[in-house]
């Protein structure tokens, strides 16, 4: 029963027992006008007409082919079917509606329709243009397992290795707030950063540095020569092909180091293929979000407790690595169930 039915039903038993129209509005904090209203509806309708009347839904206007054929323009996109964006509004669908198959829908129709297809309003992932989605296939059907055999043929650790910047400025998530209310943070207008390069095992194990200032190959060398000494035996690093990692000082290092390290390369404009990024989404997006440090120094200390909370919880870095779309799932050790 809802507010409004409780009220009338209440109206209704008042105006029965000859409660005057006016006490009845009183005490239920209406109009004289609505109690008015409510007794010309009980004499005409009977005393059980204060429910609300149930209005049947309309009846599906597209078949299932239509529907069918629906889904496909969607997910081609907008773009494709000749829109500007590649963006798909409730008022976009209607005109698509109405253009392929006479159909007119509300704004609201639109939306249940779109709910009974299985489509629900999302945040699009970006992907580079300068991607090569085909070689990217073929290197994880070819190169990925070659990457593997020289791992089990050495008994080498494989590490994914990447590196992100954190800045002084929120990393804005949504919040829950009062309707009509927009929360709003308190963030410095002059924004810093601190730049960290970690590497994650299958194992879950996780290595990092931070710096107050952009990673170089110094950085990258330091933090290779931390790989070395903390894991056993020889490891295969994997990472992009960033500038850093290509520099002369970051080869020599690997030269030097041959006998223990193998660099490898993930396909170009791919970091989805990198298992490291679950953990800076994990970062990011849980413990970080919305959190306004006041200082550079408060930040660094926080980046690093947060990592170092990390590092001492495999099971969360293995949780975080499964983000991944490389195909690790069965390598990596499968949780305890409690």
């Amino acid at each position: 029963m809802t507010g409004k039915e409780e009220r009338r039903r209440l109206g209704y038993r008042w105006l029965r027992v000859g409660i005057s129209k006016a006490e009845v509005a009183r005490r239920l904090e209406v109009s004289w006008t609505a109690v008015d209203k409510w007794d010309k509806r009980r004499v005409a309708e009977g005393p059980n007409s204060w429910r609300e009347k149930r209005h049947p839904g309309a009846s599906p206007k597209l078949n299932s082919a239509q529907k069918t054929r629906l889904q496909k323009i969607l997910l081609e996109g907008a773009r494709a079917y000749g829109y500007p964006t590649d963006l798909w509004t409730l008022k976009r669908v209607a005109e698509v509606i109405r253009k392929e198959f006479g159909v007119r829908y509300t704004l609201s129709g639109v939306w249940r329709v779109l709910r009974a297809l299985g489509f629900s309003a999302q945040v699009p992932l970006t992907r580079a243009l300068e991607r090569d989605e085909r070689y990217i296939r073929q290197w994880v059907r070819k190169q990925w397992p070659e990457i593997l055999e020289e791992a089990g043929r050495k008994r080498a650790t494989i590490v994914f290795a990447d590196e992100a910047g954190v800045q002084t400025s929120s990393l804005v998530r949504r919040d829950w707030a009062r309707r009509g209310s927009r929360p709003v943070l308190r963030v410095k207008g002059h924004w810093e950063k601190v730049s960290v390069i970690s590497g994650v095992t299958l194992d879950g194990e996780l290595f990092f540095d931070a710096h107050r200032h952009d990673i170089t190959g110094t950085e990258v060398i330091w933090f290779l020569e931390q790989l070395l000494e903390e894991l056993s035996g020889k490891v295969v690093e994997l990472w992009d092909n960033g500038n850093i990692h290509r520099c002369p000082e970051v080869k020599t290092f690997t030269w030097l180091n041959r006998h223990r390290l193998s660099l490898r390369r993930f396909p170009a404009y791919a970091p989805e293929m990198n298992p490291d990024e679950g953990i800076w989404n994990a970062l990011k997006d849980d413990r970080l979000a919305n959190y306004c440090p006041g200082s550079l120094d408060e930040l660094e200390e926080t980046v690093g407790r947060e990592m170092r909370r990390l590092q001492r919880d495999p099971r969360k870095v293995r949780t975080a690595m499964r983000q991944t779309e490389l195909p690790i799932h069965e390598l990596v050790p499968a949780e305890a169930t409690p």
